[in-house]
């Protein structure tokens, strides 16, 4: 009968993104209609992107200096998405058609329709561009391109590089060398990367003094290429330039990114402690795919949702900013990809919005950069899977706790299993249980406290629902949500 009413509700409250302008998904009506076995007391209020809120998020508008997607197609859903960023790719090859012959249009458009939906561009500056072609460029496949670190190639890019940053200056603070730069076409060119980098970023600075750089956008975020490389920009002089080093981390267990990336850190700290880490794309996929990431595992996008969330939490557990990839699908051409919030068909036009879409704005409504990970919070758990767990805190306080199953891939089942778990380091007065997944926000008065003794500093709930989806324990007066 609960469910029912649930189900009826949401028919006659909607989405909550807002107009149903596209086809409505199944799986996420699915989803919302499979709610925790709690009494639903609200939901998350989606925030909008706003230019003048900071924000740990950034969501991927990457390829569409190739074609890959339609910006004029979906902009219009990206506001609700709460994001503070997007990543774009900066074309060289469809920019500079006719050496020192320049046209901007469609990234102007770009650049500026982000800004005007509430939404900071950050711009890598990547891939080769076929009128140089004596180096050897495959027009049909310019991610493949290869490194180069001097030559009238370099050259042109710099004289690129040097005006596309004078265009956007005070609109492009975040600029990126290159992307993926240790992929297969240069996986041993370490000491082509590090000489490219610090000449761009010379010529960014000479551009805009307060620009920030960001290196190597790696694939590979362990092997030896980043190490040499910095090894390398030190010899040169050039870490003062780098602000953030990028990593791409596709795990397809996604709390398996954890200890790459605390080897990751140690790299960084031997050569700097002022560069920061950006994770600066990953995603999940819809469904069974034979090419890119992650591919030949059975995807769905109940397990999409759940995967592209705990990175992006565990993310948050770090302590370090997040990009999900991508918007929407791509078509590559050869394949289209479902990595996207939102589906796309075959001429890049938009169909409906996957789960991932909701999941993305839950998090950027709930994760605000005034909530910080706590390290003192810690949790027990009677149930047989491995258990990840997060604490959260406002300034000094603990005010809740993050917890899912974890240690596997994400599964595309809906149901819970009912768990007793003891948290240390965190007490909480008048708590609700929202589920990261859905949006909805349950009561958990009954279950509160069962398991724990007198004493402060420690929490207790008993049959509380757990599943490989994330779900977060908050003060019900630490959280903003509408009342259902």
């Amino acid at each position: 009968m609960r469910r029912c009413l649930i189900a009826a509700l949401f028919l006659l409250t909607g989405s909550l993104a807002g107009a149903q302008d596209l086809r409505k998904s199944v799986t996420w009506e699915n989803l919302r209609n499979h709610p925790a076995p709690l009494p639903v007391v609200g939901e998350i209020i989606p925030r909008p992107s706003n230019l003048n809120e900071p924000s740990l998020w950034s969501v991927g508008a990457e390829t569409m200096d190739r074609d890959y997607a339609d910006f004029s197609k979906f902009r219009q859903y990206m506001k609700d998405t709460g994001v503070g960023y997007a990543r774009l790719q900066s074309g060289w090859a469809k920019t500079e058609k006719k050496k020192g012959k320049y046209d901007f249009a469609w990234l102007d458009e770009h650049v500026n329709g982000l800004l005007e939906e509430g939404i900071h561009p950050w711009m890598c500056l990547c891939y080769g561009n076929p009128i140089y072609a004596e180096r050897g460029d495959n027009p049909a496949d310019l991610n493949r391109s290869k490194l180069f670190a001097d030559g009238p190639v370099m050259d042109g890019w710099l004289r690129y590089v040097r005006t596309i940053v004078a265009r956007y200056k005070g609109k492009v603070t975040l600029w990126e060398v290159w992307n993926e730069p240790d992929g297969p076409a240069n996986k041993d060119a370490h000491d082509a990367y590090a000489h490219l980098f610090v000449r761009t970023a010379k010529a960014i600075r000479e551009v805009d003094p307060e620009a920030k750089i960001a290196g190597f956008a790696a694939c590979n975020p362990v092997k030896p290429f980043i190490r040499l490389g910095l090894k390398e920009i030190q010899r040169l002089g050039g870490l003062e330039y780098m602000d953030y080093l990028t990593y791409h981390s596709y795990y397809p267990i996604p709390e398996g990114a954890q200890r790459y990336i605390e080897e990751l850190r140690k790299d960084v700290a031997a050569f700097s402690p002022h560069i920061k880490l950006l994770q600066g794309e990953t995603g999940c996929p819809a469904q069974l795919e034979y090419g890119h990431a992650m591919h030949s595992y059975e995807w769905t996008e109940y397990s999409q949702v759940k995967w592209d969330l705990r990175q992006a939490l565990s993310h948050f557990g770090y302590g370090i900013p997040y990009s999900f990839f991508t918007m929407v699908d791509l078509n590559y051409g050869w394949m289209l990809q479902s990595y996207g919030l939102i589906r796309c068909n075959l001429q890049r036009t938009p169909v409906y919005k996957r789960p991932k879409y909701y999941g993305v704005q839950h998090v950027t409504s709930v994760f605000t950069p005034d909530l910080k990970a706590d390290p003192a919070v810690h949790v027990e758990c009677d149930a047989q899977h491995k258990l990840t767990c997060f604490g959260v805190r406002n300034k000094n306080r603990a005010v809740g706790c993050l917890l899912w199953f974890s240690g596997n891939r994400p599964t595309s089942s809906l149901d819970r299993q009912l768990v007793n778990v003891r948290i240390s380091g965190l007490r909480l007065s008048d708590p609700v249980y929202v589920d990261m997944v859905t949006g909805y926000v349950h009561e958990v008065a009954g279950l509160k406290d069962r398991l724990v003794g007198k004493g402060d500093g420690n929490i207790g709930f008993s049959d509380l629902p757990l599943w490989d989806g994330p779900i977060l324990l908050i003060e019900r007066k630490a959280l903003d949500y509408k009342p259902l």
